[in-house]
């Protein structure tokens, strides 16, 4: 087994071809969790993680949860990011067009993601034009019964919408503000928000994601520049949908 990670329910390891995300949370939700695994065997796409199945394991005399999903063979963009890989100019329609394709995946489900970020994009093989959406443990079916009790704060917050940050639920405009904002970062090498030291009261993110985002650099396509101003606007309904950015795209 290798390590790939910890997360806010667990740790996720390598096992042969697997994914294994083990839920290390004592209380964790029972409902929740058939919750995802009933939602991940629905989503059919090369741009979301494959789920294959749900197991248990025996850590230490407790029995613990462990979803087992497809391992993608190339590293998540938040560690190129760190390493100063950018995604590249040219590839940035063929990335951005492959996380909305994703997203539209998850939705047509009934899914909402919640934390899209890049942390939770992976490149199979390594190819910047072929992102996979990972880490489904925040998301949430858009026809069942909430879990979480509102006005509360799910997901990262550097990535939150800003209905998120209000403690409004996300709903699909959200995730579409996560691929926003990564593609943003991904593209210059910083958050379009917030500075990379910065420490933010919830009313002090709020104000700056008022102001708007910083500017693209004037190589970005013009198309692409687009669809990423629609993405990251404050107001949910100007967002669109994945299917009209999709077709902004020319998809």
């Amino acid at each position: 087994m290798t390590f790939l990670g910890s997360g806010a329910f667990g740790d996720t390891w390598r096992v042969d071809d697997e994914a294994l995300k083990i839920i290390c949370v004592d209380d964790y939700p029972r409902a929740r969790l058939e919750r995802e695994v009933e939602g991940l065997t629905r989503v059919q796409s090369p741009y979301v993680v494959s789920f294959r199945g749900l197991s248990e394991l025996n850590l230490g005399g407790h029995i613990r949860p462990a979803l087992r999903f497809e391992y993608i063979a190339g590293s998540d963009t938040e560690g190129r990011l760190k390493h100063g890989q950018l995604l590249p100019r040219h590839s940035a329609l063929g990335f951005l067009r492959g996380l909305l394709m994703g997203v539209q995946a998850l939705h047509k489900v009934g899914t909402v993601h919640r934390d899209i970020k890049p942390a939770n994009i992976s490149l199979r093989d390594g190819d910047w034009e072929r992102p996979v959406l990972l880490d489904l443990g925040l998301s949430k079916h858009m026809d069942a019964n909430t879990i979480t009790v509102y006005p509360g704060h799910i997901g990262t917050p550097p990535y939150m919408a800003p209905e998120q940050l209000e403690g409004r639920r996300a709903r699909k405009a959200a995730d579409l503000w996560g691929v926003g904002v990564s593609v943003r970062q991904l593209l210059t090498g910083r958050h379009p928000f917030y500075s990379s030291d910065g420490k933010y009261s919830v009313d002090e993110a709020y104000a700056r994601l008022m102001r708007g985002p910083e500017p693209l650099s004037t190589e970005c396509s013009i198309v692409v520049g687009e669809v990423l101003e629609r993405l990251t606007s404050v107001v949910e309904h100007e967002r669109g949908s994945s299917g009209s950015n999709l077709l902004r795209l020319k998809v």
